[in-house]
This record gives C-alpha cells, structure tokens and sequence, in this order.
C-alpha cells in the first residue's frame, strides 16, 4: 500500500480527539499539533499513529528524523522483504508448510478436506481458530471442540472464512505466569542473505488478562529483552504509553529471565535461512516446556514497537541492514 493510499484511511476525527485530550497535558494546542502532524506526514513520512507512538509533539526535527516512520518502512520492506514472498509466509496454512520444523505444531490444512478436518478436531480437543491472512491478533479465539454443536457447519465456515486451525501451544510454566491464559510471544527481528542471518531486536509482548492474544494493538503491553543476558530490561509499556512494573498477574518485568533465550535465537537465525530472499522478518515466538517453537513470520516487522520500548528512533538499524544486505549481495 502506497503512502498516499495508507494516508487517506486515517481516522483524522478519532486523532483531532485524541490530540484534545493530549493538549492540556503537553501543553500544546491541538490545532497546532494537528498541523504539525501534517508536516512530519511530509517532511518524514509519518503516519497519524506515528506523530502519537513516538511523541513527535515533544520532539525537535533532529530526533523525529531518526524514527522509522510509517513510509520508510514501507520502502525498506518492498526492497528486503518482496510482496512476491507474501503468500510464502504470510499465509498461516502455508507458513506451516514451509516453517514446519520451526512452528513444531499440529495444525489443519484446507486441502486436506472434511475428512482431514474430522481428523484434526479428534486429535485436539482444545484449538485455535484465525484468519490466514491476518495481524495484530484480530480474530483469534480458542475452540473447545466438543462445543461444536454442527461439525459440518463449522467447517464449511471456516473454509469461506479462510481460517487457519492450530494445534493449541502450552507454554513454559515461566512464561506463562506472566499473563496467565494467554500466550505471550517474543517478537524477534532478524536480517538475512547469501546463506548469513542475524539478530537486530528482541522483545517481549504480554497480554492484558482480557482475551488470548497478547498483541501490543489489542491492549497488550511490551519489554525489552537483552540479547546478551536473555532477561527482560526496564519497565513494560503499552500502546498509551503507560509504563508498567509488572505484568497483569504481579510478575515483575525488569530482569526477568526468559526461558531457552539461547535456543530462542538459534531458532529464528535458522528459520531466517528457509528463505534468506526474504531479508527482514519479524518472528512471533511462543516458549513451550519443551523449548521454543514459531507462532508465525512476519514479512517485514512493524517498528512502532521497538521504537516505543526503547523511546527512540531506529532508522540507523534498518539503514545498516539494507547496506548489508546490498554488500552481501553483489
């Protein structure tokens, strides 16, 4: 989607609101906010969203001008991370296909039929149902199987939904204290070519106690991880941009260890390489009692979360990263 394009769909009664209740508390009128935003939409390519996540109202132009804005990442992603590749990996059916040692899960695949769908629902009596072409955890919910009143009914839904149908994930007793009821991924961002992969960011997202997916945009919050020690740094925060101690259930954040951290990072160096023309993925991942597997890949990450946690613009890290792609490359 073009930025011009992605523009035209803001919901610019929805901001002006937002600004009003930000006004009295930045001390900035909100028609001057409102314009300025207009102005970072072109002198940096931001987004309405992006003038909020990473208070541009309180930033000079020699800071906005390091944050990933919304029509830079789209150029760096149509460079690294080609749409061609989209069916690949963003299609859930198919990102099971082809990351299968990776995602270390059951799951349903259309093509098998009613039959295979029969076999799917007796080998678990516990699933989750989601769009195959989805983001931010919208649509997601946890099945009981025997409380499918019409088998056939149901399927046939999910074949006109485009529905993909997981095998449940049981998380690491550690992991799942943070927000009980919900899995609470890692999202860990990494680059590839030539047969090389690479680390570039590490978080956190825990859910809010309120439904089963813990996306950052559904009322999740997110921490740091260091990549060196494995273990959450700092506070959480969520999408207000309220920081947060603990997690939902009392669990303390800072320096809290993560579970298999030095598998966690073999996994998805390795998983970067099933398709290293696909130079710059953001991987969701879950952490069982047996080790870490893959929820799904993400064809070019977002960068409103890195940027939000650290409180600081990261163009520099995805400049550096086509640079060394382009090198590796030639």
């Amino acid at each position: 989607m073009g930025f011009v394009s992605f523009a035209l769909q803001g919901n610019y009664k929805r901001f002006y609101n937002d600004l009003k209740e930000l006004a009295p508390k930045v001390h900035k009128p909100a028609w001057f906010m409102f314009l300025d935003t207009a102005v970072c939409a072109m002198r940096y390519g931001s987004g309405l969203q992006d003038y909020l996540n990473f208070q541009f109202y309180n930033k000079k132009h020699a800071q906005r001008k390091t944050y990933v804005s919304v029509a830079y990442l789209d150029k760096v992603i149509t460079k690294l991370s080609n749409i061609k590749w989209s069916p690949y990996i963003s299609n859930k059916t198919n990102f099971h296909k082809n990351y299968g040692q990776y995602t270390r899960r059951d799951f349903f695949d259309p093509d098998g039929g009613y039959e295979a769908f029969e076999a799917f629902l007796e080998r678990n009596p516990v699933f989750i149902y989601k769009p195959q072409i989805g983001q931010c955890g919208e649509n997601v919910a946890k099945i009981i199987t025997a409380e499918i009143e019409d088998r056939k009914a149901f399927y046939q839904n999910a074949m006109d939904a485009k529905a993909c149908l997981e095998e449940l994930v049981i998380q690491h007793p550690a992991w799942e204290a943070l927000c009980p009821g919900c899995v609470n991924t890692l999202r860990v961002i990494t680059g590839a070519a030539k047969g090389q992969s690479w680390l570039l960011f590490a978080a956190t997202r825990v859910g809010s106690g309120k439904g089963v997916a813990d996306n950052f945009h559904m009322g999740g919050s997110a921490a740091l991880i260091d990549m060196e020690t494995g273990k959450l740094t700092g506070n959480g925060i969520d999408k207000k941009l309220c920081e947060l101690e603990c997690t939902p259930s009392g669990v303390r954040f800072d320096g809290y260890e993560v579970p298999y951290w030095e598998e966690i990072k073999q996994l998805c160096l390795d998983a970067a390489l099933v398709n290293d023309q696909i130079h710059f993925i953001g991987w969701d991942v879950a952490i069982t009692p047996n080790g870490p597997l893959l929820i799904e890949g993400n064809r070019g990450s977002g960068f409103d979360l890195p940027q939000v946690i650290t409180k600081q613009g990261m163009k520099g890290m995805l400049d550096d990263l086509m640079a060394k792609v382009e090198e590796l490359e030639k």
